[in-house]
């Protein structure tokens, strides 16, 4: 092993545990990006990171998710470095379709908070989808890696009671 591979694994096992955590979690993708140190991956929904790039950063999460054949409806969420129009916002969610057998997207509805982690004081704004719009998804695209974590959740199966044991025989 190189001397500079020895020093790197050094660093990172000399970090907190939650700055370790935080560090894989969420690559920060380049210089400027220390603002990606402070976002926060576990809240309610256990979000997991898919994407980092110079001014936003995208989560999914399997939770609240559901199947229904070859449609999936999941969460999605990005946070911004700085904030955006509508709003202001610096971070957003929106609940999607995603169709695995014909690779396409469409919004259901969107919520925007003014402050990043999907903090707003006021509560956030809405946007709701009344037309189901389905966008093609492109090979090689967000979108792509967005449909493959989608069509990667399996349906849950309610837990059955075992049936009661026989006394042997």
């Amino acid at each position: 092993m190189s001397r500079r591979v020895v020093l790197a694994f050094l660093a990172l096992a000399s970090l907190p545990g939650a700055a370790y955590a935080q560090l894989l979690s969420v690559p920060m993708k380049g210089l400027g990006n220390e603002w990606v140190k402070q976002l926060d991956l576990k809240g309610r929904m256990d979000w997991e990171w898919i994407e980092t790039y110079p001014e936003q950063v995208f989560f999914a999460t399997r939770q609240d998710s559901r199947r229904d054949g070859d449609v999936v409806t999941m969460w999605m969420r990005i946070e911004y470095k700085d904030s955006r129009m509508p709003g202001p916002h610096k971070s957003a969610v929106s609940r999607d379709d995603w169709d695995c057998k014909n690779q396409r997207r469409a919004n259901i509805g969107t919520f925007f908070y003014r402050w990043n982690n999907l903090e707003d004081d006021d509560g956030p704004e809405r946007a709701t989808s009344f037309l189901r719009n389905w966008e093609k998804v492109e090979p090689g695209t967000l979108a792509r890696t967005l449909l493959d974590f989608a069509c990667s959740i399996q349906p849950t199966q309610d837990l059955v009671a075992p049936p009661p044991a026989k006394p042997p025989g």
